[in-house]
């Protein structure tokens, strides 16, 4: 082999090498470019996903408004929108909300509602009368004041007596499973004392779980509906056999809310609040959020 020919070997390796560094950095720049629009196609993702959670957020702010606003007038909280826990819909802002409102009355005390109502609940949910008991039992004790934790110190860890100053308080009552606690959570209320149930302010859920059968709840309802049309209230319905009473009268200025917003892109947001609205109490009296929970 020659000097020439020796030369001439020696650029073919040295351009093979440049193409193969070449390559090597074209493919490098590629992977970081296709990485690159990734993130980017992430990133917008994420963008357009919280935009549109913040939309159906603002939209379920809106129908808790729009539910006050009913029910601060008098006339069409009675007749054109009771608050019953009948859903309602409205189309806003170029998304879709279905709204319930129920007085509180319409509800079940925590805090003042007697041992027979509160039977009355746990047996509508398919407890056995030793379990309803036991229930009850354990509830009206975390109703009285702790006395241990009047007299010392406490770590916030330990099970509190007194008033229940929300729903989820009911998670610490022994016995009271994860699965008790999802069936009663929308039948109680932690922001009324009254005694009873009203039954003018009761869904047809609250109906069925405190003694009444389809038959007779459907009768109610139907009678209900019309006397709200043209009428005055009809007769409550008689009370659940083998129990005390349940049923009362009465209606309070709390009302609990429940928003399901959802944006034109199907993006949903729920939110259950708790509102005070004290009608016509005079000056520096208004609209006072109680409590304020969101989901999906």
């Amino acid at each position: 082999m020659n000097a020439r020919t020796h030369k001439s070997g020696g650029r073919e390796r040295q351009r093979g090498m440049v193409l193969v560094i070449v390559l090597w950095i074209v493919t490098l720049l590629a992977v970081m470019a296709g990485g690159f629009a990734y993130s980017m196609r992430v990133e917008t993702r994420l963008a357009t996903s919280t935009v549109e959670r913040a939309q159906a957020r603002a939209l379920a702010e809106a129908g808790v408004a729009y539910a006050q606003a009913w029910q601060l007038d008098y006339e069409s909280s009675r007749k054109a929108w009771p608050p019953n826990g009948d859903p309602h819909g409205w189309a806003f802002g170029g998304g879709r909300l279905r709204i319930e409102v129920i007085n509180a009355h319409g509800l079940i005390s925590l805090n003042s509602t007697g041992n027979e109502v509160l039977k009355a609940l746990f047996a509508g949910i398919g407890l056995n009368p030793a379990d309803q008991d036991r229930l009850v039992e354990k509830l009206l004790e975390r109703r009285q004041p702790n006395q241990l934790s009047m007299s010392r110190p406490t770590t916030g860890l330990e099970p509190q007596g007194g008033q229940f100053e929300s729903i989820e308080e009911l998670q610490q009552i022994e016995g009271i499973t994860p699965a008790i606690y999802r069936r009663i959570a929308d039948k109680v209320t932690a922001f009324s004392n009254h005694f009873g149930v009203n039954p003018e302010l009761a869904s047809e859920d609250m109906l069925r779980a405190l003694g009444l059968d389809e038959r007779t709840a459907a009768d109610y309802l139907a009678a209900r509906a019309q006397a709200g049309s043209d009428g005055p209230p009809p007769a409550p319905p008689p009370q659940p056999a083998g129990g005390g009473a349940v049923f009362s009268g009465g209606r309070g200025n709390v009302y609990h809310i429940t928003v399901v917003a959802e944006t034109a892109a199907k993006t949903a947001v729920v939110v259950k609040a708790v509102v005070d609205l004290r009608i016509g109490m005079g000056k520096g009296q208004g609209t006072r959020i109680l409590s304020w929970r969101e989901g999906r």
